[in-house]
């Protein structure tokens, strides 16, 4: 059994569940050869699945493996640990923190390798709310509360992208991935990624994981439940309101919105949040 696997083990077996999560963030944070770090709903996912299918025909792994920590790792050391966290530092509980508690202190990311993977905003926080009201907690209240909410609304997500806007300049090995280029040229960002931590790409099978991690092929993955994950598995096969993978439109959140409450919500954004984006 390797090291972390066993270190996880007792983790899971001998803590209580209030510190179990905890912990064991901070063992793969410590441990990890890559920490990839992005508020949630920003593509995440996908980037994940890319990358699996990436590995798994380079390497020869297990066919249908997905990146999950060290699990790649153990089947052939060549691929990094790679661990993929909403900010350790804030991801204690399930649900976002209130903006006032979101640490802006980076510092224990200075010395690491890190991956910010970040998407407009404002189709985030549109996505959280489908997140929040078909999938997981039952949030009952209109997207337009939502976007108000003291947790998970969007001024969270603006502490949260502008606390990292300040960190990524002072980590040296830092890579930013933009959630709307990977829509435009996926292949490309995955190439930028692999490059980052020193791969040297094969462009066939680059095509190949960009072509297996297309949306309509991840949708079905839901229907089907092929991961066999249950965060990974559409809450309504029937609602396409309620996949993980929904749409991943850039400015899809102008669909679900009044032009008053666009111009609110850019007036916001454009108050509050930090230009380094370029949102």
């Amino acid at each position: 059994m390797k090291p972390e696997d066993f270190t996880q083990r007792l983790i899971k077996t001998f803590l209580p569940k209030n510190l179990r999560r905890r912990v064991l963030h901070w063992h793969k944070f410590r441990n990890a050869d890559y920490i990839l770090v992005s508020y949630p709903k920003c593509g995440r996912t996908w980037l994940r699945v890319m990358l699996s299918h990436y590995y798994v025909e380079r390497y020869g792994l297990v066919n249908g493996s997905l990146l999950d920590f060290a699990n790649l790792h153990y089947q052939n050391p060549a691929v990094p640990k790679i661990f993929l966290s909403h900010d350790v530092l804030n991801e204690v509980l399930h649900r976002t923190r209130p903006p006032e508690i979101i640490s802006n202190d980076k510092s224990a990311y200075f010395q690491r390798k890190v991956i910010y993977l970040v998407r407009d905003p404002r189709d985030v926080v549109v996505s959280m709310y489908f997140q929040r009201s078909k999938r997981d907690t039952g949030y009952q209240g209109s997207l337009l509360d939502f976007i108000n909410d003291e947790i998970d609304g969007l001024n969270t997500i603006i502490r949260f992208y502008n606390a990292w806007a300040a960190a990524l300049p002072k980590i040296d090995q830092s890579l930013l991935i933009k959630y709307e280029d990977m829509r435009a040229n996926p292949g490309a960002t995955l190439v930028k990624l692999l490059e980052f931590m020193g791969h040297n790409p094969d462009p066939v099978m680059i095509q190949n994981a960009v072509d297996a991690s297309s949306f309509e092929r991840m949708k079905k993955m839901e229907r089907d439940n092929e991961y066999n994950r249950s965060w990974l598995k559409a809450g309504d096969v029937k609602d396409e309101e309620s996949f993980k993978v929904r749409r991943g439109k850039i400015g899809g959140y102008t669909d679900y919105l009044e032009e008053d409450d666009i111009a609110a919500i850019n007036r916001l954004i454009n108050e509050k949040l930090a230009p380094d984006f370029g949102y």
